[in-house]
């Protein structure tokens, strides 16, 4: 009788946990698939390829400007600015006249 309990016991939380483990993989398994799913979907695809694409054209810009301020000196942020001329005297806008323009056409 005692064997028969213990073997009956021992069946019982062999069942719950192989229920409860199993569980935890199927979940995961749906976490997978779900992850897997979005992965390949059309939109992140090419979500991704932009991203991508638009870093390398970032890089390659910083990089062309970057050659470019080490050649030109005129780019280069290094050098003072030229000073800012100055006028001694002050620029009044042009005046004029508006006037309507119709257009009749005689016959």
């Amino acid at each position: 009788m005692k064997r028969v309990l213990l073997v009956g016991v021992g069946a019982a939380i062999g069942w719950y946990g192989h229920t409860k483990l199993s569980q935890g993989r199927d979940a995961a398994a749906l976490r997978a698939e779900e992850a897997l799913r979005t992965s390949l979907s059309p939109e992140n695809i090419g979500r991704s390829i932009g991203q991508g694409a638009a870093s390398i054209l970032v890089e390659t810009t910083r990089s062309f400007f970057g050659t470019m301020r080490e050649q030109v000196p005129a780019l280069n942020r290094a050098q003072p600015a030229p000073p800012v001329v100055e006028y001694p005297h002050r620029v009044d806008p042009l005046q004029g006249e508006v006037t309507e323009v119709t257009t009749e056409r005689s016959a």
